[in-house]
C-alpha cells in the first residue's frame, strides 16, 4: 500500500512534470509536512526539501527557497560530508539563489567552496564546473564593482539535481526472452502491461511506469522493428525515463524510435525533426555536447527544408546549435548561428521581444569569450536598451534547454495530431513513405 506520503510525492512529481509549479509547490509542502516525524536525515525529507527547492526556484520564489536549501545542505552535509560531490551541488544552488537575489556577499563563499570540491572531484574542463565557474567570476566582478550588474546571466538549467536520494523499490527480475511465443500471444501480454504503465505515468508514479514498460518492451520487440506498438513501448519508457532525469539511460530509446520514424515516414518528416529534437535534448542534459549537436543539426536541416530557412522554428534550432558548438569549443561556428538566428528573430518578431533580447545577450557573452570586447558592449548595449539593469533569472525556454519546437505534425486526412506516430488514432490512416 502507499503511504500518505509517497501518494503526495507522486502527485507533486506528475505536476511538476506537467509544469504546474504552483500546484506541485502546494503538494511538495504537503509532502514536507508528511516529513515531520521523520529522522532529520530521512531520505523522503532530503527528497522533498529538494524538489520544493526545485519548484520554488522556477516560479522566482527565491525569498522562499533560501532557508528550505539550507537545511538541505545541512542534510547532505551529515549524510555523505561536507567535501562530497552531491553536499556541493546543494551549496551551489544555494549560491544560485543569493546570485538571483543580487547578494554577491553571501554567494561568494557558498559558490566559492562548491567550486572547489567540484573541481577536484570532476576536473576543471566538466560543463557543470564551467558554468559554475563562470558564475562565480561574475560574483567576484559585481564585488569589485559594486552598483554594476554582472555581464552574464543564470538561467535555470544551472539548478543542479544529485538524486541521491531518490526512492529506490525493489527491482523486478528482468523476464525471460520470449521470441519463441506468437504475435497474438505476445500482444495478450503486453496489452496490459502497457495500460498499467501508462496508469502509472499519469499518476507520477514514474518508477513503476518504468518497471512495467521494460517488461512490456521484451513482449513488444515481437512485433516487428517497425511496428507502432514497439514505437510506442520505447517511446513512453524513455520519456518515463526523462521524467526521472534519467537522460543518458533514455538515450537508447529514443534512438531506436528515431530510427523506426524515418524508416517509417523518411527522414524530411517533422516527426522526425522532433525525435532528433529529443534526442539532443537528451544528449546536451547528461552533458554529452557533441552529440547533442549532431542530433540538433539533424533537426535543423530538417525544419529548414520542411517550414523554410527563415522559420521561427529554425531560429529556435539555429540557438541550440550556436550554444552547442559554443560549449564545444567552436566560437566561430557558433558565431554564425547565432548571427542567422538573429536575422530571423529581428524580421519575425521585433527587436524588443524576449527572446531576441535573450539571443543579444548569449552573442554579447560569446563575443566577450572571443576578446571582441567593443563588439560585446555595443550588443549588450542593444540588450539592455529594452530590459532593466537589474540582475534577472532568466526561464528555460528555447536556447537555454533545447526546447520543444511545438509544431504538431496533423493527419492529412482528417487533420487530427498525430503525435508522433504514423497511424492516425481517429481515422487509420497511415502516414508512412509510400515506395
Amino acid at each position: 500500500m502507499i503511504d500518505k506520503w509517497e501518494e503526495t510525492r507522486n502527485a507533486a512529481e506528475k505536476a511538476q512534470g506537467e509544469g504546474k509549479y504552483e500546484f506541485a509547490e502546494s503538494l511538495w509542502y504537503a509532502a514536507l509536512e508528511e516529513t515531520g516525524e521523520f529522522e532529520p536525515t530521512d531520505r523522503r525529507r532530503a527528497l522533498s526539501l529538494e524538489r520544493l527547492c526545485e519548484c520554488l526556484w522556477y516560479q522566482g520564489k527565491f525569498t522562499d527557497a533560501v532557508p528550505l536549501a539550507r537545511e538541505l545542505c545541512g542534510i547532505y552535509s551529515k549524510v555523505f560530508g561536507k567535501t562530497h560531490i552531491d553536499a556541493a551541488c546543494m551549496q551551489a544552488n544555494l549560491g544560485l539563489l543569493y546570485v538571483v537575489q543580487n547578494k554577491p556577499v553571501e554567494a561568494e563563499p557558498e559558490l566559492r567552496e562548491s567550486l572547489d570540491i567540484k573541481r577536484k572531484a570532476l576536473g576543471p574542463t566538466h560543463p557543470d564546473v564551467m558554468r559554475l565557474e563562470n558564475t562565480y567570476k561574475d560574483v567576484l566582478a559585481k564585488l569589485k564593482s559594486q552598483g554594476m550588474s554582472p555581464a552574464g546571466v543564470v538561467t535555470a538549467r544551472q539548478w543542479g539535481k544529485t538524486g541521491r536520494f531518490e526512492l529506490g523499490k525493489a527491482s523486478t527480475p528482468k523476464p525471460a526472452a520470449v521470441t519463441q511465443i506468437s504475435k497474438e500471444e505476445a500482444l495478450i501480454r503486453w496489452q496490459p502491461l502497457f495500460t498499467g504503465a501508462m496508469t502509472s505515468f499519469d499518476k507520477g508514479d514514474w518508477a513503476d511506469a518504468q518497471t512495467k514498460l521494460s517488461a512490456a518492451l521484451e513482449f513488444a520487440q515481437i512485433f516487428g522493428e517497425t511496428d507502432d506498438r514497439l514505437c510506442r513501448t520505447l517511446q513512453a519508457l524513455a520519456d518515463t525515463l526523462l521524467k526521472q532525469d534519467k537522460h543518458q539511460q533514455a538515450v537508447p530509446h529514443f534512438e531506436r524510435v528515431h530510427n523506426i520514424k524515418i524508416a517509417l515516414l523518411g527522414k524530411n518528416h517533422l516527426t522526425v525533426a522532433e525525435s532528433a529534437n529529443n534526442l539532443a535534448r537528451c544528449h546536451y542534459y547528461y552533458g554529452n555536447f557533441e552529440g547533442a549537436e549532431k542530433s540538433a543539426v539533424e533537426c535543423t536541416k530538417i525544419y529548414e527544408e520542411v517550414m523554410g530557412p527563415d522559420d521561427l522554428t529554425v531560429a529556435t534550432c539555429l540557438g541550440n546549435i550556436g550554444m552547442l558548438y559554443r560549449l564545444n569549443k567552436r566560437p566561430a561556428d557558433a558565431e554564425n548561428a547565432y548571427k542567422r538566428c538573429l536575422n530571423i528573430r529581428t524580421k519575425k518578431q521585433g527587436g524588443d521581444h524576449p527572446d531576441t533580447i535573450k539571443l543579444l545577450q548569449n552573442y554579447a557573452s560569446l563575443l566577450r569569450d572571443m576578446h571582441r570586447e567593443d563588439e560585446a558592449e555595443h550588443l549588450q548595449a542593444c540588450a539592455t536598451g529594452f530590459v532593466t539593469g537589474t540582475w534577472k533569472v532568466v526561464e528555460i525556454r528555447t536556447e537555454d534547454a533545447l526546447s520543444s519546437t511545438d509544431r504538431n505534425d496533423n493527419c492529412a486526412a482528417c487533420g487530427a495530431a498525430l503525435e508522433g506516430y504514423y497511424k492516425c488514432g481517429a481515422c487509420g490512416t497511415d502516414m508512412r513513405v509510400k515506395s
